[in-house]
């Protein structure tokens, strides 16, 4: 006889993961579209419409580098939820969490966009995408974990894509220290190396990986 405890588990847990992705995909879209809703059209006279546009720059690159940031996260989170077949409450918690914090960056970017040679600006920033790309990886480390994901998938692949969701918030992480030592500026250089670093990596470590299946091969 099933229990009141069993009925709970069948309302908390399952396999119909077309909702949560629908909706974790209307987040990050509605997220990536806000992150240009602080640039505006100068209103301006036309001899100084071009200072006005050169005062925009900042701003619109502090979007193009959210824009990225967002388009890359959106990007490990469906491969993550391509393999990961079921839910339990936890998972779905977790992911509320990270689209939290996802749907918070347009606050960040334009503070950094407005205020990017202050410091405050790019903890805050840095923050934030640390937040979002370690709360990426805890669901995907929890759902293995739980048996959440396919049975097909290995533990080799479950281990490479664990790598490949590191490198970027551990660059933004890292940032944070560098902003305190060399300064906000310096502290936004170290950006541009997220996706470098985060191809590199995942090249050096598959490479690694597929070693000993090389020699296991018969010429």
């Amino acid at each position: 006889m099933k229990t009141y405890r069993t009925y709970l588990a069948l309302l908390a847990e399952g396999g119909a993961m077309e909702r949560v992705v629908f909706f974790s995909d209307a987040v990050f879209a509605i997220a990536m579209t806000l992150l240009i809703v602080e640039l505006r059209v100068p209103e301006v006279s036309g001899s100084d419409l071009g200072p006005a546009l050169a005062d925009l720059v900042p701003g619109y690159l502090t979007f193009m580098l959210s824009f990225i940031v967002v388009g890359l996260v959106w990007m490990s989170h469906h491969r993550k939820f391509r393999a990961i077949i079921r839910y339990d409450q936890n998972l779905m918690r977790l992911n509320l969490l990270l689209l939290l914090f996802v749907a918070s960056l347009p606050l960040p970017t334009g503070i950094l966009g407005a205020y990017g040679d202050n410091a405050l600006s790019v903890y805050i920033y840095a923050a934030t995408v640390v937040l979002v790309g370690f709360l990426l990886t805890a669901i995907w480390v929890y759902a293995w974990h739980r048996r959440l994901v396919d049975p097909v998938l290995t533990a080799d692949v479950y281990r490479l894509v664990l790598v490949m969701s590191l490198p970027i918030p551990g660059i933004f992480l890292l940032s944070i220290p560098v902003a305190i030592v060399a300064g906000p500026t310096v502290a936004e250089l170290t950006w541009v190396l997220a996706a470098p670093a985060s191809f590199i990596i995942t090249r050096i470590y598959r490479a690694k990986a597929e070693e000993p299946l090389a020699g296991r091969t018969t010429p």
